[in-house]
């Protein structure tokens, strides 16, 4: 009893670890022509909002680094 007692509690902690852990997406306006850094995952059946990339950051950092190297966010005229 108490082994799947045990197990039950470590199923629930590794499943609920991966909510815990913060992710973020780079995502393009296409009407401003800007892109910025989101925290949740973007709605993207929307016509003027695309994902930049399909990667997804761990840290705002990360997102904001990797927002100059995508093409799309660093050349103005796409």
């Amino acid at each position: 009893m108490k082994r799947a007692i045990v197990a039950i509690i470590l199923l629930v902690t590794l499943f609920s670890m991966r909510t815990w852990a913060a992710e973020f997406y780079v995502v393009h306006d296409r009407t401003t022509l800007k892109c910025t850094v989101v925290d949740k995952p973007p709605v993207t059946n929307i016509r003027t909002i695309t994902l930049a990339t399909d990667a997804i950051y761990k840290t705002r950092q990360e997102a904001e680094s990797a927002m100059r190297t995508i093409k799309v966010c660093s050349d103005p005229a796409k």
